[in-house]
């Protein structure tokens, strides 16, 4: 996958209960405006979907990307300068860290895998990271004449936010090395003198990194202090949200039936006039010839049918709304610090439908057997319009992420655990086969650069997500019409 592509979609587990996908819209200059659409379905097997709110499982972040990775750090001497650079340097040494798995991967797969080469690559990235933060400390993060003591206080948190993201790309860095040293393979017995070499200089650089913390008074992890562990994430979390704080953007979103609820109103109270002044006008018209008991049936009907053709009526227009236009609205909006008008960034129309469909049996799909699903689609048609505030030019692409929350699931999975006979060296073994679920994954994104399309499969178990397994270009399976209970048959869906 290359490089643009990763910039554009990303797919990943969150945390236990949700998936995660992200998503890089250009922003435009001068006049013009960017689109995108973003298609994503879900499939659960009927047996474990419990009904809930899609709505309400699906979270919406979006942010301002990071500054551009190829810009020279500033000296800035405000606090949001300072911190766009911190974040530009943080860029730069992401892009390091996941450069180095990807390098060792390159050289493992290469048929005639050469390790001094790996060697001098790895080394180069080292040399690289060490180098930006160096860079980063004299012209960023030391101390000037005219700084004030919030200045200083910036400063100082700047210094240890990328010094923590020099830990994290160590750690990486030996743990590349911690798996090459264990390879096996008559062809990777080189790696392994140079996953040694690599380990003394990474433990070098952590130690010097460590010391310099200490030195600082910032905040060091032990080993022997599970709850000091714990502080030392915490506090690196803390960091990161202080200095991403200036890229985020302000949300709104309303549901099309909210937003137009009293046009709507409006619209069904008016038909429900007509159809009861209709049928008042019938009444009075035809009261000589009609029996007392008749003249309040029709009255009855009469005002039964008001009431009804209202809810009806405002029913069938949101509806139709909906289908037509979007389920619900998104605004993202420029902070006020930034743009005192708050200019609209981005406006995005979100669409989001249940069904329930049945497919052909996978093991056998001749005899007619079917597996009952139900499935998620959910599209977001996104709209970028220029930044009009003073840090319009710095920032070139617009992040959105998305969150879909599968508790609701989770609770209906089976957790046990069964034995399996397997065979060993000296026999038959047993071997404990944990029960999973695989949720099949299908995202799209479409921009000016084209569509980027990911497969994949969401494994399951009862304690949360286990992994993402991306898959390839997959058949779409023919769909078979049944006559299916509506989504809110809650017994419909008991496994």
């Amino acid at each position: 996958m290359d490089e643009a592509a990763n910039k554009r979609l990303k797919i990943e587990a969150h945390d236990a209960s949700r998936v995660e996908w992200s998503v890089y819209i250009p922003l435009p200059h001068g006049k013009g405006v960017n689109e995108a659409e973003v298609d994503l379905h879900l499939e659960f097997p009927e047996n474990i979907y419990a009904p809930h709110d899609p709505w309400e499982s699906l979270q919406i972040l979006a942010r301002l990307s990071s500054p551009d990775e190829e810009a020279a750090p500033t000296q800035p001497l405000t606090f949001d300068g300072l911190r766009r650079s911190a974040l530009g340097v943080a860029r730069r040494m992401k892009l390091l860290r996941e450069s180095i798995p990807r390098a060792a991967v390159a050289h493992s797969l290469n048929p005639m895998p050469v390790a001094p080469s790996l060697a001098r690559d790895l080394d180069h990235i080292l040399d690289q990271s060490v180098a930006l933060l160096a860079q980063a400390r004299s012209s960023l993060i030391s101390e000037r004449p005219a700084d004030t003591d919030e200045l200083k206080r910036e400063r100082a948190l700047a210094d240890e936010f990328l010094s923590g993201q020099l830990l994290e790309l160590l750690t990486v860095a030996e743990d590349t090395c911690a798996r090459m040293a264990a390879s096996e393979g008559g062809n990777l017995l080189g790696y392994r003198a140079v996953a040694q070499k690599l380990r003394a200089r990474v433990a070098d650089a952590l130690k010097a990194e460590l010391a310099h913390r200490e030195s600082r008074g910032e905040l060091l992890p032990d080993a022997d202090d599970p709850e000091g562990l714990a502080i030392f994430l915490d506090r690196a979390a803390q960091l990161k949200k202080h200095f991403q704080e200036i890229l985020f953007l302000e949300p709104e979103s309303k549901m099309i039936d909210e937003a137009l609820r009293n046009w709507v109103g409006a619209y069904g109270a008016a038909l429900a006039f007509v159809i009861y002044f209709g049928l008042q006008t019938l009444q009075t018209s035809a009261a000589a010839g009609l029996s007392i008991g008749m003249l309040m049936t029709v009255g009855a009907l009469a005002y039964a049918l008001k009431d009804r053709a209202k809810e009806l009526t405002r029913q069938w227009l949101a509806g139709k709304l909906s289908h037509l236009y979007a389920n619900r609205v998104l605004i993202l909006r420029e902070p006020s610090r930034y743009e005192p008008h708050r200019n609209i960034v981005m406006r995005g129309r979100e669409s989001l439908k249940q069904a329930r469909v049945a497919r052909p049996d996978s093991l056998n799909p001749g005899t007619g057997a079917v597996q009952r699903v139900v499935t998620i689609h959910y599209k977001h048609r996104a709209r970028a319009t220029p930044l009009k505030g003073p840090t319009g030019t710095v920032f070139e692409r617009l992040k959105i992420v998305f969150r879909y929350d599968l508790s609701p699931i989770l609770s209906r999975l089976d957790d046990s655990v069964k034995r399996v006979p397997v065979p060993g060296r000296s026999g038959v073994v047993f071997a404990d086969a944990p029960r999973l679920y695989r949720v099949p994954l299908e995202i799209s994104v479409t921009t000016r650069a084209g569509t980027e399309r990911r497969v994949a499969e969401i494994v399951l178990s009862r304690r949360g997500i286990a992994r993402i397994v991306p898959r390839g270009e997959l058949p779409v399976a023919p769909t078979i019409e049944h006559e299916l209970p509506d989504l809110e048959d809650e017994l419909a869906l008991q496994p």
